[in-house]
């Protein structure tokens, strides 16, 4: 009897323990999926993405359908098609509209590094492209909700306010 108080709680112990550390390989997998999601940028080659203040979020959508891609660079809206495998992905017919914007630079990186991504990572709630086998991309899974590219109202609202704080009716 008194190896039996000496056994259970090393086994209740053991039990717990493996419990909490033995995880399915591919859980990351089966919880989130490249397609149907929204993906909002987060960094490029490493870099946090600069957003100027009142622009929208940058973000990529992979739809299920057809095999289209969709998304909006912080600026203009980009389209294309894409293929994808296991951990191979490849975007192609890539184009966009064509609107100045504050941060050039960051836009035009942004559609170079989807022209070269060959494969892709899903880590809990984060994407990861890459290109030659490097990171060039890492976004985090959102709704279309959580997108939050309508501040076009917003915009007005500050324009009607400085409009009427000047005088002009």
């Amino acid at each position: 009897m008194k190896k039996l108080n000496y056994v259970v709680p090393f086994l209740l112990v053991f039990l717990f323990a493996v419990g909490c550390t033995v995880q399915n390989k591919n859980q990351a997998a089966e919880d989130y999926t490249i397609k149907d999601a929204y993906w909002s940028l987060y960094a490029l080659e490493g870099e946090d993405v600069q957003r100027p203040q009142n622009t929208m979020t940058a973000f990529i959508r992979f739809q299920e359908n057809d095999n289209d891609v969709h998304g909006f660079t912080g600026c203009n809206k980009f389209f294309g098609k894409y293929e994808v495998g296991e951990e191979t992905l490849k975007m192609s017919k890539l184009g966009s509209t064509r609107m100045a914007c504050p941060l050039m630079e960051q836009e035009n990186m942004f559609m170079a590094i989807l022209d070269r991504v060959d494969s892709y990572r899903i880590s809990n709630n984060f994407l990861t492209l890459y290109a030659g086998g490097n990171a060039v991309a890492t976004f985090v899974s959102g709704t279309e909700q959580s997108i939050d590219n309508d501040v076009t109202e917003e915009v007005e609202e500050r324009v009607d306010i400085e409009i009427d704080s000047v005088g002009i009716y």
